[in-house]
């Protein structure tokens, strides 16, 4: 039987190896969310394919220093111009980085874009570079193919690019990512000029699978919301409170994400992102101190609220015209890959559970996850 003095001496002790190993150098794989998140606008008329690429500045200032000893800055609002900012970078420029990354095809044939324009826009309350591209081609759009390849291997393996495709009255709904970097469609023009597609899939399915998938990776690489979990079920407890848990954890965050994507209310990330880490923070060294874990669903309920908004972040500006159909499903990836995750750990956790050390192991595990936590509500915080 471990004494309450002995829970504060292990876990205390937990807390202090943990920090040395943590502040005195910066652990590689422990950031929870440092993907970037990138749009596409594209529609599709006739011989033309008008592209408006919205990136992240950060990652495109880097990867053109990287290509130039130049330093580029990306400018401050004039007084006649106040919505958005000037970039410094020119047409001659970008072209390369567009021409390495982004191909687009139709029928097989490869054309070189042409840029219409380049400015700062707001997407999602963040700013991002506009690259207004079209792309004309010698015979009318029949089988189109994007190719897009931004920042995967280089600079952001994370990064997510939520794409929209006009064409006539159709919407396509793709996100690119490091594992599915393609689109490809037939189309069939007729001679009034409108369009139709030719998919083999209603367009809803796709939009539906899209934002699943989007929603089994988002929780599946949201660490943080995941040692979040397994602070909540980490002491043992009987199977119905393992239940409860998880299950008002989910009402929660279904609540608020679907709230926040929604937009009838939305928090910035610089408030959630910290009381995150902070939700972590408190799990784990209620974990060392509490007695009875009565009440444990009331706080994954509570908690789970604040998760929510950070499951939105990735769904703000980006939901089309199936909206609620793209809500429930991401929503319903994230359950799919919460359910995944809770089938491998709570077997585990009730099987070593009745050994006689899991009590101090318990104890040492929720030192080293509220440490965990602390340094992200530090970097979350000040940076």
């Amino acid at each position: 039987m471990v004494t309450l003095k002995g829970r504060k001496y292990i876990g205390f002790l937990s807390l202090i190896i943990l920090s040395l190993i943590l502040f005195c150098g910066h652990p590689s794989g422990v950031d929870a969310h440092m993907n970037t998140v990138g749009y596409s606008d594209i529609e599709i008329n006739d011989k033309e394919i008008e592209y408006q690429l919205y990136l992240d500045p950060s990652e495109v200032a880097q990867w053109v220093d990287a290509q130039s000893s130049r330093v580029f800055v990306i400018g401050e609002p004039s007084q006649n111009e106040t919505s958005k900012s000037e970039v410094s970078w020119t047409e001659e420029e970008l072209l390369p980085f567009i021409q390495k990354f982004l191909t687009v095809r139709n029928n097989g044939e490869t054309v070189e874009p042409s840029i219409k324009g380049i400015s700062m826009a707001e997407r999602k309350d963040a700013p991002t570079i506009l690259i207004d591209m079209n792309y004309v081609f010698s015979q009318p759009v029949d089988a189109y193919e994007i190719d897009y390849n931004f920042f995967f291997d280089q600079l952001d393996a994370l990064h997510q690019n939520f794409a929209t495709i006009h064409i006539g009255d159709t919407q396509v709904e793709k996100v690119f990512n490091k594992d599915d970097r393609s689109v490809s469609e037939k189309v069939a023009s007729v001679s009034s000029g409108t369009i139709t597609t030719e998919i083999t899939i209603p367009s809803w399915m796709n939009t539906m699978w899209e934002y699943l998938k989007l929603g089994v990776e988002h929780i599946w690489t949201g660490y943080d919301h995941l040692l979040f979990v397994a602070a909540l079920v980490l002491l043992k407890q009987p199977l119905m409170n393992y239940i409860k848990i998880l299950t008002a954890f989910t009402l929660g965050h279904s609540i608020t994400l679907a709230i926040a994507a929604l937009d009838i209310l939305r928090l910035p990330a610089s408030i959630i992102e910290p009381l995150i880490a902070l939700s972590i923070v408190y799990v784990a060294i209620e974990n060392i101190w509490i007695k009875k874990l009565k009440w444990r669903w009331l706080l994954a309920l509570g908690f789970g609220l604040i998760h929510g908004f950070g499951f939105a972040q990735v769904l703000q500006g980006t939901l089309g015209d199936y909206y609620i159909l793209s809500l429930f499903s991401f929503n319903l990836g994230v359950e799919i890959g919460q359910l995944i995750v809770a089938a491998v750990l709570l077997p585990l956790l009730i099987l070593v559970s009745r050994r006689k050390w899991y009590r101090q192991a318990a104890y040492s595990v929720s030192g080293v996850i509220a440490v965990i936590g602390l340094y992200w509500l530090i970097e979350r915080t000040l940076f």
